[in-house]
């Protein structure tokens, strides 16, 4: 008899990463997709949510209906809108039922919402759900310990014409390692140069945005220092390294205590 697999709800199934996690959970061994939210209004709804991803129909059509999809899942993946994840947060809170968010642009307040649901669930949040950004954030935070304060540091974030958060969830991810690890503030922060400037403050750390083409998502932390250059840099090739991320975050969910997890513990980094 074969294993029964973990049942996934998946919140914003119509877009970019809703339709790469569907194809990733549509040859998954372990979990599958038990439905797939749009809103009210899409032109998706009642679709069949494989043929609109371009595998074959997987009989789960597009719903609107937020709260039967959490409480028919063992856990639930939302990468819908930051306008909509108060709605996904109050449903899976209510049925007790895990949540990854991988949505970025969140405000404080937001964040602080999922601070105070993760006491009754468990949540895992992060601003990239890559398995490889993921060690580029444990790269950086080793360089930073070995490199920060003889080093200018510099940070790249390139992505598609499309996206409309800038800086990236990533690149502001990048950011904080840096600021917690050296123990600088915002105030060392400069979001890219123009005019005629005074010379560089060593503790300075630069962020610089670039939204051009259908570049999926590329990043890079530079350290310089007077004798040599490290670079540290990802390439997402295929959206798809983000749905496998959210995939594995959201098997890693089932049967765990409530709380805050991010992609640290779910790697076991």
């Amino acid at each position: 008899m074969s294993e029964k697999k973990f049942q996934i709800a998946l919140i914003g199934g119509s877009g970019r990463m809703g339709r790469a996690i569907i194809t990733v959970l549509s040859t998954s061994s372990k979990s599958e997709l038990s439905s797939s939210v749009v809103s009210s209004g899409s032109v998706f709804l009642g679709m069949d949510s494989g043929l609109h991803s371009g595998i074959k129909q997987n009989g789960v059509s597009f719903t609107s209906d937020i709260h039967a999809a959490v409480q028919g899942a063992d856990v639930v993946i939302d990468f819908s809108t930051h306008q909509n994840l108060d709605f996904t947060l109050k449903a899976c809170v209510s049925l007790k039922k895990p949540l990854v968010v991988g949505i970025t642009g969140l405000s404080d307040l937001q964040k602080d919402s999922l601070r105070v649901a993760s006491k009754e669930i468990a949540i895992v949040f992060s601003p990239n759900m890559s398995i490889g950004v993921n060690l580029l954030f444990k790269l950086t935070e080793i360089a930073a310990k070995v490199m920060g304060e003889i080093s200018d540091i510099e940070i790249q974030d390139i992505h598609h014409r499309h996206k409309k958060d800038a800086p990236s969830g990533t690149a502001e991810k990048l950011k904080s390692i840096l600021l917690e690890t050296l123990g600088r503030t915002e105030k060392n922060i400069v979001h890219g140069r123009h005019g005629i400037l005074k010379e560089r403050d060593p503790k300075e750390i630069g962020i610089h945005t670039l939204r051009a083409g259908e570049v999926i998502g590329d990043h890079t932390v530079y350290f310089f220092t007077p004798e040599e250059r490290i670079e540290i840099t990802h390439k997402a090739q295929d959206r798809k390294t983000f749905a496998v991320g959210s995939v594995h975050a959201a098997e890693f969910l089932v049967g765990r205590k409530p709380g805050l997890y991010d992609m640290f513990a779910v790697l076991g980094l």
